[in-house]
């Protein structure tokens, strides 16, 4: 158990101390000359950079109540049980003194014992105002806003290649992989070794040999490096000084995670993009001549797959040679030119077992996790979604065939709507395409139950980016999909894309999973308007707070002026006054303070839920 040592008994010093199991493990003494109360706090913060350890991992906090120097030692009694409080942990004293610990609501709090009465007519006013001092402290403390991406961003940037420990539970292991800034489970030693080994960088025996002897390159700090050029070793590139650490078997991962992990809360670790990497069992698909496999990354339910396929040459050439352009005789126009235009790149050809392959793979690997028939749309979705966007077509570039896309795995909204269609229509459900002409972009919808996009019987499926079924886009840039302020209440309207034409409808079977969604969505939105009404009381008592603290500081200005004119008799009636001010203040900084704590677990309940929603 980790305890903060707190001693302010001596007015020219502060000494402050890190305990572990009864041993110091860190240890400061700071001069600071009738100067506790400016810099008591900051040291403290300080200390707890230097050791790398979050204040919320502190268990306990000690604090020397006995002493002769009646500010000083207030101070540090003071900070201690506000600390204390905050935290939600016991504080003690450094001997033990169960007559100076109080009990006030459900907590115990310190009392300082000094060994001369004080001068209460002037130290009356100054333990108020470290108390005022003190509740400020806490006031910022308490109040915490949205986590934003740039914070998460800064946070995954500084832990970036280490390996985390989530110390408030169960000492889950997380790597924080250097190229995409996301931690993933590392789960028992065996997958540790083999997730590890999966994210591998190969580099050549001299490099391997220069490494060990000199220590990496900076830019390859906290990766997993693979000694191509022998038996393929693979080597933890240490962050902490880009020392290698050979993975040779999962006790060796064991090992790093034990020796090397760095803890941290659970507040923080919300702040970073978790995975769980899927590994697939076996060998890679082995292939032949004029073939070739393609990896296919993607993510579902914030946990990453992969799923490998082999392509033939011969065919995605005879796809690229294809007639892509739709011929008739002006005599005879057929019904729906767009219709007929689509229909081209929604015919397989002889031999093209693309879609089907697709199909049986991703069923597979529903079935080992458990997923339902919903569900495996989603998963099937999810493969498209994430085929990385093909910037580099213009409007003038031909469309592709699913078997093209999947072959050079990338592709515009087109693209990717005539591959979703196949899928669908592969996995046995209805599906047509959602054509947005002002925009011009295309997606596509899978017949579904229940609530559907634009009463039209099937519900929007974006493809350019991930979204839930049913979910619309706020917007579009640069011919993709994107999130911005989101309004709960429209998301299902398709209001942002405009006019919507409906093309190729196909019958098959009902997506049924709608219901879910909506829930889902029901419940952020409703959690969003409760942070946004709670936003509005914490701002109404940080105003009352504003109020208050005047009327103090005005007060103070009276009492310094009786002190200094020697009216007792005016500034004993003012101090009492003073007194009965400062506990209605602190009242209401309680409050304030259990509202806050309410508040802040919204957001990060808020923030949770539309992370997982959005997979962002």
């Amino acid at each position: 158990m980790l305890t903060l040592n707190i001693n302010t008994s001596d007015n020219e010093i502060i000494e402050l101390s890190l305990e572990r199991r009864g041993v110091i493990i860190k240890k400061k003494k700071i001069k600071a000359h009738r100067s506790q109360a400016e810099k008591l706090l900051p040291a403290i913060e300080k200390m707890m950079l230097g050791a790398k350890i979050e204040l919320k991992l502190i268990k306990k906090i000690k604090v020397e109540n006995r002493g002769s120097s009646f500010t000083s030692l207030r101070i540090g009694v003071l900070t201690a049980n506000a600390l204390a409080y905050a935290l939600g942990i016991p504080v003690e004293t450094f001997v033990s003194d169960k007559e100076n610990i109080k009990r006030i609501n459900n907590f115990n709090i310190v009392i300082p014992k000094y060994d001369r009465d004080p001068d209460i007519k002037i130290k009356k006013m100054k333990i108020f105002k470290n108390k005022i001092l003190l509740t400020l402290f806490l006031l910022s403390l308490f109040f915490i806003p949205f986590v934003s991406r740039a914070e998460t961003s800064a946070l995954a940037n500084r832990l970036s290649g280490k390996i985390i420990l989530q110390v408030e539970k169960n000492g889950e292991a997380y790597y924080v992989n250097p190229l995409d800034l996301k931690g993933y489970y590392l789960g028992r030693p065996n997958d540790a070794f083999n997730i590890m080994r999966h994210f591998g960088l190969g580099v050549s025996n001299s490099d391997v040999n220069n490494f060990i002897k000199n220590g990496a390159r900076a830019n390859l700090s906290g990766r997993i490096l693979l000694q191509v050029e022998d038996k393929g070793q693979a080597y933890y590139v240490n962050p902490e000084n880009n020392r290698l650490y050979y993975l040779g078997r999962p006790a060796d991962a064991f090992n790093i995670m034990r020796n090397l992990g760095l803890g941290i809360s659970n507040t923080n670790l919300g702040q970073i993009s978790l995975q769980a990497l899927v590994i697939n069992n076996g060998e890679a698909p082995s292939i032949e001549p004029g073939q070739k496999t393609v990896r296919f990354n993607f993510r579902y339910k914030n946990k990453d797959y992969y799923l490998d396929q082999i392509f033939r040459d011969d065919l995605y050439n005879s796809y690229k040679k294809s007639n892509k352009s739709l011929q008739y005789s002006s005599s005879n126009p057929p019904s729906n030119p767009r219709e007929s235009y689509y229909e081209i790149f929604l015919t397989l050809k002889n031999g093209d077992d693309s879609i089907d392959n697709l199909v049986a793979g991703l069923k597979k690997i529903a079935a080992s996790e458990g997923f339902n028939d919903n569900e495996l749309v989603e998963f099937a979705m999810a493969l498209v979604q994430f085929i990385p966007y093909d910037n580099t077509k213009t409007s003038a570039s031909p469309q592709n065939f699913p078997y093209e896309t999947l072959y050079k795995n990338s592709g515009v909204c087109s693209d990717k709507a005539f591959l979703a269609h196949s899928l669908l229509n592969g996995l046995g459900y209805g599906a047509t395409i959602f054509d947005y002409p002002n925009d011009n972009h295309s997606a596509v919808a899978v017949a579904c139950s229940g609530q559907s996009s634009y009463n039209s019987g099937f519900c929007f499926i974006e493809t350019t980016n991930y979204f839930p079924v049913g979910v619309f886009p706020t917007g579009l840039s640069s011919g993709q999909a994107r999130v911005g302020d989101v309004n709960w209440s429209e998301i299902f309207s398709g209001s942002s894309l405009g006019v919507v034409e409906i093309y190729n409808k196909t019958v098959g079977r009902l997506f049924t999973g709608m219901s879910s969604i909506t829930s889902q969505v029901s419940a952020i939105s409703d959690m969003n308007a409760s942070i946004k009404n709670k936003k509005l009381e914490l701002d109404s008592i940080v105003a009352q707070l504003s109020v208050l603290r005047a009327e103090l500081d005005a007060l103070l200005v009276k009492i310094d002026e009786y002190q200094a004119t020697g009216d007792t008799s005016n500034y004993n009636i003012s101090v009492n006054e003073y007194n009965t001010k400062v506990s209605n203040y602190n009242n209401v900084l309680n409050n304030y303070q259990l509202k806050a704590e309410s508040y802040n677990n919204d957001i990060s309940l808020f923030n949770k839920m539309v992370k997982d929603f959005y997979q962002n």
